[in-house]
């Protein structure tokens, strides 16, 4: 997500998020929220190399999957021989697998799991343009996909910020055996309710597409998915605020939830605390 409400109280350039339509009024669309890419660009064979080598353990495969509007879109899956769990990572917003990609799966590889990991379409190394509706429905292809190829005992969603809000969707139809939500907001109202200077909220209004209202992960955990929850959160983080991510924490109705809230970090660089990923291991390990 990004901190474009800071940009408007500052009078700063608005950016591609944000369309100003009147003095109180501002649209927030699918087309200039959700980061996308000219062109796809295929992975290289140093940054393969690069994963191999920071995962020697593991075997590197390139994966390329069809969606069902014949859009091509890539990934890799990261296979530990000692493992039958699988993680799905889900990124955050403008987040690709190269470069952005390399350190925090050579982190999460230290969990000692097999790792999904795509780049949504129109990002990274995948095609197509990407919207609420598709990039939720590629990621259940990619689930669907997941049993059929590898048949894991167990599955675990993790998502990234604006990653949160697939993990979180596709928890409410499919049997997971862990939800992880990391750096994410309850639900776009919510976000920009604590984005808004008190001074501001009596005079603006938001104006969004009904596609980001129902991605709501809050009423997921409130309602949909009961089983273990690991909600991650930075007391620094500017982007998406700490609350949100606490507010997920009390609204979930699972028996085993846990909430790390990481100190001296803002929306990224979470998981390079040991702390948190000693927990993370101990949370996964438990399942």
């Amino acid at each position: 997500m990004q901190n474009w409400l800071k940009q408007i109280t500052t009078g700063a350039m608005i950016g591609t998020t944000v369309l100003v339509t009147s003095a109180c009024t501002m649209r927030l669309s699918e087309s200039t929220f959700i980061a996308s890419d000219e062109v796809p660009v295929a992975f290289t064979a140093e940054f393969t190399q690069q994963l191999q080598q920071a995962m020697p353990n593991h075997l590197i495969t390139p994966l390329s999957l069809e969606a069902s509007d014949h859009v091509k879109l890539n990934g890799f899956y990261i296979d530990n021989p000692n493992s039958l769990t699988t993680l799905v990572f889900y990124q955050g917003n403008g987040m690709k697998i190269e470069p952005h990609g390399l350190s925090v799966l050579t982190t999460l590889s230290t969990l000692n799991t097999d790792i999904l990991v795509m780049d949504r379409r129109g990002l990274g190394a995948s095609e197509g343009q990407p919207s609420i509706n598709n990039i939720i429905a590629d990621a259940q292809q990619q689930l669907d996909y997941l049993h059929q190829q590898y048949q894991p005992e167990k599955v675990i969603l993790h998502g990234y910020s604006l990653g949160s809000f697939i993990a979180a969707d596709l928890a409410k139809n499919n049997k997971i055996d862990a939800l992880i939500l990391h750096g994410s907001a309850t639900n776009a109202d919510d976000w920009v309710d604590e984005k808004t200077p008190w001074y501001m909220a009596p005079f603006m209004t938001l104006e969004m597409p009904e596609d980001f209202r129902k991605t709501d992960n809050k009423q997921v955990v409130a309602q949909y998915y009961q089983g273990p929850l690991l909600v991650i959160a930075a007391e620094e983080d500017e982007e998406v605020p700490p609350e949100l991510s606490e507010k997920l924490f009390v609204a979930s109705q699972s028996a085993n939830k846990q909430l790390i809230m990481v100190p001296n970090v803002g929306h990224q660089g979470m998981l390079d605390d040991a702390n948190t990923m000693s927990q993370y291991q101990t949370f996964i390990t438990e399942l």
